[in-house]
């Protein structure tokens, strides 16, 4: 995707930034390899030293795109442009000339085979087969489309996206904004053309983090001003497009990354999507597995026919960018082009934004609708991170990190009592769960549980108290059910049960058993 302001989005040399692999030998595609040779992971040098066995998989490279600045200045998101970094292989199609970038790799080989090949410094294309290095391209069936900034519009010139539907586009998603002041001039033309047109839409904002999160709340704010709610059928969630530390270490990156989702997702109700590549998350952001919820866009040029190995834990790729110098009837220039994944039925159901998740649960909730009740006013946007609703005799909670968790009868009285997702006890984790006492109900949430029975009432235990009253049982412990929410104490805080007191003391932080009060 495009920046505004950064002329190299991807380097395709080695020794800028660590995103090229090492030199190897160029290997024509279609050249028969020795039986036993394969490609290890360009992240794993050590893997190189030696032969794989056979049987061993073979993973394609970890290409990655180019960045550029378009005619405002500015750099498109993870787009294409004409002005592109010189490549070390050139295809050449009946219209025009393109270059492709490749990974290159130090691949050990036979002698014998080393004086058939060119033995010059240069770029290997990686097989997604064992022994054979070969190009390919994704499935003709997956939904193709393409993303666009102001880059592509030279002179301030139109999309003309009817010609780009009928080129066999299924969607477009428009670059919007970036940090917190730029706005792309040409995005709302753009998305009610490329709608009138047929296709599907979506919207990206490009990130700038700081040190400040607030920062993260400020651009995602932007970004909504600008997009609106996506609420409508046939537009794509929103989507960060998260490419550049601003001077960041990976955890805070992380942190930055997660205000920025959770205020996208509290506001529109959406999964928001996250668009990288890899070496930007396996370096930049460490190869945290924390985000595998969203929904992943990943940036690769490979020449294969998939994406290959994913980082971050992601085991399904959303949307695969695949090549930057896609050709696009309507549209000028190089052009960014993506697949899918991987069905047009899928592309409609990723785009259909018209029910929020809390929505689409409550349709499919069967029993539980009948313990919630109707729903009583609009869905909002809760504290603490995703949307909740209020029912005739309960609530349901959402957000991308916990799910959609439904609380109903005493627990959720004492929930909304105790100040709901504003309060320590944070968002729920589980539905209202039966208990291991006779009788007993519980609500697990992020920072506490509520336990209720009708002998007892509703009371919550949390703190190293919960973790030691956990680890004696539980309900099924000796100290019975709790009779009373946690209070303080001169030294410390406790919480009563039936039969008997567990106590914290401030000064050791250690936890103490005691017999019940009088």
């Amino acid at each position: 995707m495009r920046s505004t302001h950064r002329p190299g989005r991807y380097p395709t040399t080695r020794g800028t930034d660590g995103d090229a692999g090492p030199v190897g030998i160029p290997i024509r595609p279609g050249t028969p390899l020795p039986p036993g040779t394969v490609f290890p992971r360009p992240d794993r040098p050590d893997a190189m030293a030696a032969q794989a066995s056979p049987s061993g998989p073979i993973r394609p490279s970890s290409a990655v795109p180019v960045r550029r600045t378009d005619a405002a200045g500015h750099t498109p998101r993870h787009r294409s442009s004409p002005a592109r970094t010189t490549r070390t292989t050139r295809t050449t199609r009946t219209t025009r000339t393109t270059r492709t970038t490749r990974t290159t790799l130090a691949i050990p080989l036979p002698r014998r085979l080393l004086s058939v090949a060119a033995l010059t410094a240069a770029t290997l294309t990686m097989s997604g087969t064992a022994g054979v290095a070969q190009g390919a391209t994704p499935s003709p069936l997956w939904p193709r489309g393409v993303d666009v900034a102001s880059w592509q519009h030279p002179g301030g010139g139109p999309i003309d996206w009817l010609a780009a539907r009928g080129s066999g586009l299924s969607f477009a998603i428009i670059k919007a904004t970036e940090g917190t002041n730029y706005t792309n001039p040409f995005f709302v033309a753009d998305r009610a053309a490329a709608t009138q047109a047929g296709l599907v839409v979506g919207a990206y904002h490009y990130a700038r983090p700081t040190q400040s999160l607030s920062t993260a709340v400020e651009q995602a704010r932007h970004f909504i001003a600008v997009t609106g709610l996506t609420r409508t059928a046939g537009h794509l969630a929103p989507v960060l497009d998260l490419e550049d530390t601003g001077g960041l270490d990976p955890r805070a990156l992380a942190a930055w990354t997660r205000a920025f989702l959770e205020e996208v997702e509290s506001e529109t109700g959406r999964i928001p999507i996250i668009y990288t590549y890899r070496s930007f998350w396996t370096g930049k952001m460490a190869d945290t597995h924390d985000f595998v919820k969203y929904p992943f866009w990943f940036a690769i040029y490979n020449d294969q026919a998939t994406p290959g190995w994913l980082p971050g834990g992601w085991s399904t790729w959303a949307l695969w960018q695949y090549t930057s110098g896609g050709a696009v009837p309507g549209i000028a220039g190089n052009v960014d082009t993506n697949v899918l994944c991987c069905t047009s039925s899928a592309l409609t159901a990723q785009a259909d934004g018209t029910h929020s998740e809390i929505e689409k649960w409550y349709a499919a909730a069967g029993p539980t609708q009948a313990n919630l009740g109707a729903p009583v006013g609009v869905e909002n946007p809760a504290g603490g991170g995703g949307r909740w609703q209020q029912y005739g005799n309960g609530l349901a909670f959402w957000s991308v990190a916990t799910g959609v968790h439904a609380l109903y009868g005493p627990i959720s009285t004492k929930y909304l009592g105790a100040g709901g997702s504003n309060s320590f006890l944070r968002r729920p984790v589980s539905d209202i769960e039966i208990a291991g006492a006779p009788g007993a109900q519980q609500a697990r949430f992020q920072g506490g549980w509520i336990y209720w029975h009708p002998a007892t009432g509703a009371h919550e235990v949390h703190g190293r108290i919960l973790q030691t009253y956990l680890t004696l049982g539980g309900s099924t412990s000796s100290l019975g059910l709790p009779t009373t929410d946690e209070y303080s104490v001169p030294g410390g805080r406790e919480s009563t049960f039936q039969h008997g007191r567990l106590h914290w003391d401030a000064t050791t932080n250690k936890i103490t058993t005691l017999p019940p009060l009088g």
